[in-house]
């Protein structure tokens, strides 16, 4: 999907800097923040240390103190890094979830969907410009004759029917205006097998 990667890096690149910036705060407060060892010695977490209880406490899965019981000063910065980190992790996952329901990024990914599915045909089709009525028997009326088809309508409901209905075959559904003459070829108007375009809208 080379043309929809662009899309989510350029969507997730500040959610991706919150979680790394969140995450290294952490870890270097805990560096930094003394303890004390089983022997009542004064120590210190390596980095590693560090970023391991921050990794276990940033997904709330807590596996307690380690190695060794935490110091007042340790447990205060475990709740600043726990608020710090969660936080982080909810306003990225808002970030995905709105990425997902963007209309262009649907649309974008529709169009990928579909060109990668029209490279595996290996039978002849048609693509049919619109999904009525007319467009519904069209298309029965094909694929009862072993016929492969392409939907191009710019109602997303009508490629929503296409999507939840058994047809027995696969048919790809394309969310865009077919006035448009790029989009017919995004829909496989120069693709080889293609046998013609059928307009029924």
């Amino acid at each position: 999907m080379p043309s929809v990667v662009p899309m989510i890096l350029r969507r997730m690149r500040v959610p991706l800097v919150v979680l790394i910036v969140a995450y290294s705060i952490a870890t270097v407060g805990f560096t930094l923040i003394p303890g004390v060892d089983d022997q009542g010695n004064p120590w210190r977490m390596s980095f590693f240390e560090a970023f391991y209880v921050v990794s276990y406490t940033g997904s709330t899965i807590g596996f307690g103190e380690v190695p060794y019981d935490f110091s007042g000063g340790q447990r205060m910065w475990t709740m600043v890094s726990i608020y710090l980190t969660v936080f982080s992790w909810l306003y990225s996952v808002g970030i995905i979830i709105s990425l997902l329901q963007d209309k262009s990024f649907r649309q974008e990914l529709s169009r990928v969907q579909l060109q990668r599915s029209l490279r595996r045909f290996r039978e002849p089709f048609y693509v049919i410009c619109g999904y009525g009525d007319t467009g519904k028997l069209l298309t029965r009326s094909l694929l009862s004759r072993g016929m492969r088809v392409v939907i191009v309508d710019k109602d997303p409901e009508a490629i929503d029917s296409l999507r939840v209905k058994d047809q027995g075959l696969y048919v790809p559904g394309f969310t865009v205006d077919a006035e448009i003459p790029g989009n017919l070829v995004k829909a496989g108007l120069k693709h080889p097998l293609c046998r013609g375009v059928l307009a029924v809208t």
